[in-house]
């Protein structure tokens, strides 16, 4: 119990809007740099899976095809965002 209260009054143990989108930052950047040849398609994650048919662009694994590729797309905005993050981290700490 006494762990649990200490949680509370961390603030640096806290979930804030600020550290989910730096984690979702990081997840789109894991993303944007998977290989779809070397990597995707082995386990049938490319995005040749959803368009022959073989994996329904509605299910779940469909819509996880989706995002990658988006975010394969998405480089550019994205290395802005990765820019503006790390120069709020650099003046705000």
């Amino acid at each position: 119990e006494h762990s649990l209260r200490s949680l509370d009054n961390n603030p640096s143990a806290t979930m804030t809007l600020w550290t989910f989108c730096q984690s979702m930052l990081l997840t789109f950047n894991a993303f944007a740099i998977l290989n779809e040849q070397r990597f995707l398609d082995k386990y049938g994650l490319g995005q040749g899976a959803v368009n022959s048919g073989y994996v329904p662009s509605g299910s779940a694994r469909g819509q996880l095809i989706g995002v990658v590729t988006a975010t394969q797309y998405a480089r550019v905005p994205l290395v802005v965002l990765n820019v503006l993050v790390i120069f709020v981290k650099m003046v705000f700490g």
